[in-house]
């Protein structure tokens, strides 16, 4: 056998995740997939329903004038679309083999499908929020409101868990087991969430409403909402061989991502207003 060959009893190519890429990707898709929750969702919906949105932040649509029923659909728009795209991203990544690829599809569906079940979980057990059924919530006034709290909380549980699950077993099918494959969880887990937090602390900051927008929609949504990665990253490992998903330093991804939050803290941050 020649030395380039490797035997049936050489260990596989252990998976790596380089530190600075991946806090690139997440720079890069932070601000994409909140855009897509309050553009393509919230804003998008107020005009489709014949208004016109005053202001475009960060972190929150105004849609001024609605009615009842339109209300409604401009609160539950957002979340649709997290449902979608992370729907769309986690049938992706079914199907792509490209590393980089894969990961930033596996954050995407991860992150999305985590919103989207802790607004109605959020909804559900404080009464605020997008989904809210009593107060001045997204969709009250609603008859019994307390029974449609329980309800959100129980659907937004079962999400979660199921996200948390669904999370853990695509995370292993690319990482496979061993102290490689949990160190690169740990890593990826751990960086997503603190950096699309902080990020989103960062940014909200900048919102001319003060602190509630930054505590109700950026942090919960966030740290509150994407909680779930503790448990991807901090586990047990699966007894499983490790898989040679080996990610390298990408410093264009690294530029990308810092241009495209900056961009987004600056335009969006302190809020567009539509006169």
């Amino acid at each position: 056998m020649s030395a380039k060959q490797r035997s049936p009893e050489a260990p596989a190519e252990l998976p790596h995740v380089d530190r600075w890429t991946l806090i690139g990707l997440v720079l890069l898709l932070s601000p994409l997939l909140t855009m897509a929750h309050e553009l393509l969702g919230h804003a998008v919906t107020c005009v489709a329903s014949g208004h016109r949105p005053s202001e475009l932040g960060a972190y929150y649509v105004e849609c001024p004038g609605t009615g009842p029923i339109a209300r409604r659909l401009v609160a539950m728009a957002g979340t649709t679309v997290d449902i979608v795209v992370a729907a769309l991203a986690y049938l992706a990544w079914r199907t792509v083999r490209t590393p980089l690829l894969r990961l930033a599809l596996w954050i995407t569906f991860t992150v999305k499908a985590m919103v989207a079940a802790g607004y109605w979980l959020f909804s559900g057990i404080l009464g605020l929020g997008d989904w809210s059924p009593v107060g001045d919530g997204g969709l009250a006034p609603l008859p019994h409101p307390w029974l449609w709290r329980v309800a959100l909380t129980a659907v937004g549980l079962a999400a979660y868990i199921g996200t948390i699950r669904l999370a853990n077993r695509s995370i292993d099918a690319m990482l496979g087991g061993g102290a490689a494959a949990r160190a690169t969880r740990v890593r990826t887990a751990m960086t997503v969430y603190w950096i699309g937090g902080a990020g989103a602390l960062l940014v909200s900051l900048f919102n001319p409403h003060g602190l509630v927008i930054t505590l109700i929609s950026a942090v919960a949504s966030t740290f509150g909402g994407t909680a779930g990665l503790f448990n991807v990253a901090y586990r047990p490992t699966p007894a499983t061989p490790p898989r040679p998903l080996a990610i390298g330093r990408h410093p264009a991804l690294l530029i990308a991502g810092a241009v495209v939050m900056a961009a987004f803290a600056a335009v969006l941050g302190p809020t567009v207003y539509l006169r």
